[in-house]
């Protein structure tokens, strides 16, 4: 009784002696609010945490809906999702508690439980990392760290083993150090119900599940050891009873009891993962129930004797998070037999007593995520994108086999290109087939999580920003909300005239569109879109396969259009957002090309020319964010309203003259960025050319095997002033599609001689670049002759002079 009293009064001071406020904590005042999964809030943004509260699950008309397809969900404020969203304010006295905790304590009673619902990667310790923490605990707590370790041979009996009293106390070292297991980063969850569970609090976890865990499992080892050796003492006498005893008080630890209360673990995962865990927590001393009887029904104590054809059974139909956790039960469990009682004795005492965690509790998971980005940690190398996974597979999907399909697509997803091969895949189908048919199953994580700040740009029509702490996650969340707010309305009229007719007819029951539809809709074929963009896979698009109903001169000039954009949104930094309006255009034709869709010939011949001409205006005058973001907004409305092509400035006459200004005064050969947008405006001009002389252009339609670069053909000037003028203007660089040939014996400057220059270029694949080697000579007036050329082919390939 003193002990709860004890307690409580640790958790009342909390406020008052042991606080320290998180410098991060000051953000939240400005940040969107991610609600707890039972008090989601029902409208389509983010709203304050004040609010969220007073919103719950079963407030919802219809409580058999999910929170994001209830009528409170649709029917919010009168703002609609598309309308700019209202910042959710936190709290003005938000704070982060952070406390020094010794495990016992963390350990002790129902005050702290854990469970891991925004921990996406899983439980991926392995033995190499659970060694390096026994080893560090072992090292303390037997003297090597903390001084000169003694024996206390008063305390032995006959066997050399030591005495154990009541309070299981033994010999200990001398001196001692604490070990200071760094932070932990917990946020309170809302579903603790004190009726069934008594006093306590649950948190999810956002850092420290690998130590957590791992330290489960090492008192486990320990309780097991002492059990074992309790179960062996012959007659009952003090020596088993204390044993035995020790044995209990660790379970109460990983199991901590109440009486006329349900039972709860320590430490919680995922359902999937959580197979073994559960099992090995709850020790021997239960009988297992329900579907899982029949794999953990062995003892755990019997684990690390079992055979390998044991060990492939019992783990062929669990999750690699079980076999992460079986291995390391029982690699603990050897190491741990290896030491004699007294050491094991010393070591619980130690872990008990020494070992402290840096317990960090933000008010909301807001902070959390910013906490643990900003120290660059979580797991193994988390990234916001992972905690988006979280949202999408788990929290807005419904039934627990969906969210582990989605869980499972996406990580093949996300593997590396070459580790899936096409036309193969691991994963379980799902609802929707692939993305056009595509052979491409993977594309990485980097290409997931840009596919996710492109998409989620459009549909908000706002700037993603990445400032270090995860921000992007608030806006693809609003994202995925504004999706879910979207499709559920559309579903809602067919689902009330479901409900209106059940008395006739019986009809199978709508589903909500949920995380599961939002990934196989949305994020999976922008990803693969993306992916075929940015390494030129043109071919891998339904819309220009060779079999569809273009002309070959529709179709060269449609890739030649996309290359471009291609090299200028990887290669000019003034013009990446691009990406945005590009990749709506590639999903919408695709779309549309694949339905038969008369919308496919407007995208490529009125829509796809104006992004191109636009690209180039950003290229080359370098506007602010903010204009270049306004512009490319502005080309996602023309997508829907092809009535204002013509509004958007570009065929405004100053424009143009801006435009022909900057092509003409642009010192392109200047700057490693100017050599790779010069390439790219040349590459452009010269497969143009190409195409209506119906000729191949260079590496073909698909994969990006016409890299080229850019070489200054005359060095040699009369005089500095002309050099400074002329020398990096496009009329002096030639398209080559390798660097110049080095040639050691090589006289110095040879190479930049006009003659051996033309050599070369009457061997280059491109037409601009042959043509260059028609000339006798190359001098002052050959670059400025150049110079209009291109600029009169300028207007002929963006059609400024229409």
């Amino acid at each position: 009784m003193a002990h709860h009293h004890q307690t409580s009064l640790v958790a009342a001071m909390m406020a008052i002696a042991n606080i320290i406020i998180h410098p991060l904590c000051a953000s939240a005042t400005a940040a969107f609010v991610v609600p707890p999964t039972k008090q989601l809030l029902s409208s389509p943004l983010p709203i304050s945490s004040s609010s969220s509260s007073s919103l719950s699950l079963s407030e919802n008309s219809n409580p058999s809906l999910p929170f994001f397809a209830a009528p409170s969900f649709l029917a919010t404020s009168s703002a609609s999702p598309s309308s700019p969203a209202t910042v959710g304010q936190g709290s003005p006295q938000s704070a982060t508690v952070t406390l020094r905790l010794p495990l016992g304590t963390l350990f002790d009673g129902r005050d702290y439980i854990f469970v891991t619902e925004s921990n996406v990667r899983g439980y991926e310790w392995t033995t190499k990392e659970t060694d390096i923490l026994l080893d560090d605990l072992m090292d303390a707590a037997l003297g090597n760290l903390g001084g000169k370790q003694h024996d206390n041979t008063d305390n032995v009996d006959g066997d050399g083993e030591p005495v154990v009293v009541a309070n299981n106390v033994a010999a200990a070292p001398s001196v001692i150090t604490d070990y200071e297991l760094s932070q932990i980063v917990l946020v309170p969850t809302s579903d603790w119900d004190s009726n069934l569970l008594g006093l306590g609090n649950r948190y999810d976890v956002y850092d420290g599940q690998q130590r957590l865990v791992t330290l489960n499992l090492l008192l486990a080892g320990l309780r097991d050891s002492f059990q074992s050796e309790a179960d062996k003492g012959k007659g009952g006498g003090k020596r088993a009873v204390a044993l035995a005893a020790t044995a209990n008080e660790i379970s109460g630890m990983l199991m901590p009891t109440k009486v006329r209360k349900e039972d709860v673990m320590r430490i919680t995962l995922r359902k999937r993962d959580n197979v073994l865990l559960d099992k090995i927590l709850v020790g021997d001393n239960a009988d297992d129930e329900g579907e899982t009887a029949a794999i953990t029904s062995l003892p755990t104590k019997s684990y690390s004797k079992m055979t390998a054809k044991g060990k492939s059974q019992l783990l062929s139909s669990l999750s690699p998070a079980n076999t992460r956790i079986f291995q390391n039960f029982v690699h603990l469990s050897n190491r741990l037999a290896l030491l004699t009682t007294r050491e094991r004795l010393r070591l619980l005492d130690y872990i008990v007593e020494r070992v402290y965690l840096l317990v960090c509790i933000p008010e909301t998971s807001r902070i959390a995520r910013n906490i643990v980005m900003s120290q660059g940690r979580k797991g193994m190398d988390n990234e916001p994108v992972d905690d988006f996974k979280g949202l999408v597979c788990f929290r807005y999907t419904l039934e627990e086999e969906d969210m582990y399909q989605t869980f499972d697509r996406w990580d093949a997803l996300a593997a590396e290109p070459s580790s899936v091969t096409s036309g193969s895949s691991s994963v379980s189908s799902m609802d929707g087939a692939d993305p056009a048919g595509s052979s491409i199953k993977s594309v990485g994580r980097d290409i997931i999580s840009s596919a996710c700040v492109l998409r989620a740009s459009a549909a908000l029509r706002m700037k993603i920003r990445s400032r270090g702490g995860g921000d992007e996650v608030y806006a693809w969340e609003r994202w995925l909300r504004q999706e879910l707010w979207s499709q559920n309305q559309r579903l809602s009229q067919p689902r009330e005239e479901q409900q209106s007719d059940s008395a006739t007819t019986t009809k199978p029951a709508l589903q909500p569109w949920q995380g599961k539809d939002f990934f196989v809709e949305e994020i999976e074929p922008a990803s693969i879109a993306l992916y075929k963009f940015r390494t030129g896979q043109w071919d891998e698009f339904a819309f220009l396969s060779k079999t569809r109903k273009l002309t070959k001169k529709q179709r060269d000039t449609t890739i030649a259009r996309l290359n471009f954009l291609r090299d200028i949104a990887m290669g000019v930094a003034s013009a990446k957002e691009t990406e945005i309006v590009v990749l709506e255009l590639l999903l919408r034709a695709e779309r549309d090309g694949t339905s038969g869709s008369s919308m496919l010939s407007r995208y490529l011949d009125e829509i796809l020319p104006l992004i191109e001409k636009w690209t180039l205006w950003m290229a080359l005058t370098r506007p602010s964010p903010m204009q270049r973001h306004a512009s490319v907004f502005a080309l996602l409305d023309t997508m829907d309203d092809f009535d204002s092509v013509g509004s958007l400035g570009l065929e405004d006459v100053e424009m143009i003259k801006s435009l022909r200004e900057s092509m003409d005064e642009y010192d392109f050969g200047a700057t490693a960025g100017g050599k790779r947008l010069a390439a790219a405006i040349l590459k452009r001009m010269s497969t143009h050319l190409m195409v209506e002389e119906k000729k191949n252009i260079p590496g073909g339609t698909n994969g990006g095997t016409n890299a080229a670069t850019v070489d200054l053909i005359q060095q040699n000037w009369p005089s500095e002033e002309e050099r400074e003028e002329w020398s990096n203007r496009i009329g002096n660089l030639a398209l080559v599609s390798s660097a110049p040939p080095r040639n050691s014996r090589a006289k110095k400057g040879s190479d930049s001689s006009w003659e051996s220059k033309s050599k070369r270029f009457k061997k280059e694949p491109w037409l601009l670049t042959r043509q260059l080697a028609e000339s006798d000579e190359w001098d002052m007036g050959a670059v400025q002759n150049q110079q209009k050329d291109l600029l009169k082919l300028m207007d002929s390939v963006w059609s400024l002079g229409e």
